[in-house]
């Protein structure tokens, strides 16, 4: 009887310790991380004034040897987040060119066996998918966006109304 409850505290000591030691270093963001510092970014797409659902916008460092390249991707309400490592993790401080996108949702068509007789051994390419959005919002150069993010000053209210 001894032993069981010896057991169970040393159990209970040792998942307490496993604890306080993940609660102090966090995840992923211990003293090893040497990855650069990030500003949490968020904001909103609309396509004349409309929410773009599943856009996809990329952030480019106007500087690429001062800055990293951050994605998101937007919800049905156009909600995105940024992120540069995982995630949603935020951007580094820096001047940015932005791109976004929207390409339509490719069908797949399930491979047809061998032995089916409408199998074709050289099928059709496929063509791309058709971006949804304006094509000058595909390239950084061109879509004249811009966003400067600032060491720990959190953008929320970040909006990009796409037109025509």
């Amino acid at each position: 009887m001894f032993t069981l409850k010896r057991s169970k505290s040393l159990l209970c000591c040792a998942a307490m310790i496993c604890t306080a030691s993940l609660l102090t270093t966090g995840c992923g963001g211990g003293p090893e991380d040497d990855r650069p510092a990030r500003t949490a970014v968020s904001g909103t797409v609309t396509y004349n004034s409309e929410p773009v659902e599943e856009a996809v916008i990329a952030f480019i460092p106007v500087d690429q040897t001062k800055g990293r390249n951050a994605n998101g991707r937007t919800n049905a309400e156009g909600v995105f987040q940024m992120g540069t490592f995982e995630g949603t993790d935020g951007v580094v401080p820096g001047e940015y060119k932005v791109m976004i996108t929207k390409f339509e949702t490719a069908e797949t068509q399930e491979a047809l066996p061998e032995d089916d007789p409408n199998y074709d051994p050289n099928p059709k390419p496929q063509p791309p998918p058709e971006n949804l959005l304006p094509e000058k919002y595909a390239s950084a150069e061109n879509s004249g966006l811009t966003v400067t993010v600032e060491d720990g000053n959190e953008i929320t209210d970040l909006k990009f109304d796409l037109q025509d």
